[in-house]
């Protein structure tokens, strides 16, 4: 039997309406307009915080308890949000963050920024830190809905959310509870442009990766697992990635002096980055040149490389030029 054995269906015909739909309705839906599209400023640096958050792009890091992720992630965050160097490079200015807290006490907060080196004479007023905030499950819409309502009037560029078992309402092993809070805070973020990083833990058995349902991994372009090595040596293995220039392995070393703070150990280079810089080189492109300049050059050529191989091929050539 046809899919169809309708005899009067005609599928060059559009299926009949109830009643047409509403201007509003069809409104909700808006298509790309492609030439604006083409001749809209994209952002050059693929990373917001290298090499863990790409720009606009939701990232998980998961790993066994006590292993040191929240601390990691509020280096992050309270570097990024005062403008310090961060992971040991070079510092991009000061941005907002909001910190989704469900775990720590006052006086642990206190604790740990006291050991990464802040005080009462930091401006930490682009960390949106909220403690222990009676906030409705996530992957529902009225959680989803304040969430991003406040990282929009907030104007943040990264939320973090330490940790995702304890955001959601449904059942941690419940596949509808992930799919929800993509649909309802996920999706919101990720049109909005704004990054996310969830923190999770990992389950009894390390094969399986995140504790809970397997649908954690389906809407998150980037997944780390993180492992401590030994007292100072942490490393991030990425374990799925819809970004294909995400660094396969990261090793980052905990240093205590002058103050607690995370170094990024490894300096990651997408493969073609050298036949990029041999291409660059001999058509001349400036050192200073932008990433959309370098693209064109290097398309025009035949020479044509993915933007992440351009950035750090651009990046290489400044180094060396020093």
């Amino acid at each position: 039997m046809t899919p169809h054995a309708d005899p009067d269906f005609d599928p060059a015909e559009p299926p009949p309406w109830e009643s047409p739909p509403s201007a509003a309705a069809v409104a909700m839906l808006t298509p790309i307009d492609w030439p604006d599209f083409w001749s809209s400023d994209v952002a050059e640096d693929e990373w917001l915080i290298e090499p863990i958050v790409a720009r606009g792009r939701q990232t998980a890091i998961y790993s066994m308890a006590k292993t040191g992720k929240s601390l990691l992630a509020l280096n992050v965050a309270a570097s990024a949000a005062v403008g310090r160097s961060i992971l040991g490079h070079e510092a991009k200015g000061p941005i907002d963050v909001m910190y989704v807290d469900l775990e720590m006490t006052e006086a642990d907060l206190r604790e740990r920024l006291t050991d990464l080196g802040y005080g009462p004479d930091d401006d930490l007023s682009r960390l949106h830190y909220f403690q222990l905030p009676e906030l409705p499950g996530l992957d529902r819409d009225v959680g989803g809905e304040i969430l991003v309502a406040t990282a929009l009037a907030k104007k943040v560029q990264l939320v973090i959310i330490d940790t995702m078992a304890r955001a959601v309402q449904g059942g941690e092993n419940d596949a509808d509870t992930y799919r929800g809070f993509y649909w309802y805070t996920g999706r919101r973020l990720k049109a909005a442009g704004v990054a996310l990083l969830r923190l999770d833990h990992q389950g009894k058995d390390a094969a399986l990766g995140q504790r809970g349902s397997s649908a954690k991994v389906d809407d998150v372009d980037i997944v780390f697992k993180l492992t401590q090595l030994d007292a100072k040596t942490l490393k991030l293995t990425r374990t799925h990635t819809r970004v294909p220039w995400v660094p396969a392995e990261v090793t980052i070393v905990r240093e205590e002096s002058p103050v607690l703070h995370h170094v990024w150990a490894d300096d990651f280079v997408p493969a073609g980055t050298h036949d990029a810089i041999v291409a660059l080189d001999e058509l001349e492109v400036p050192l200073d040149a932008s990433a959309e300049t370098a693209l064109a050059t290097l398309r025009r050529a035949g020479r044509g490389q993915r933007k992440a191989v351009v950035l750090a091929a651009l990046k290489a050539r400044r180094k060396d030029s020093k």
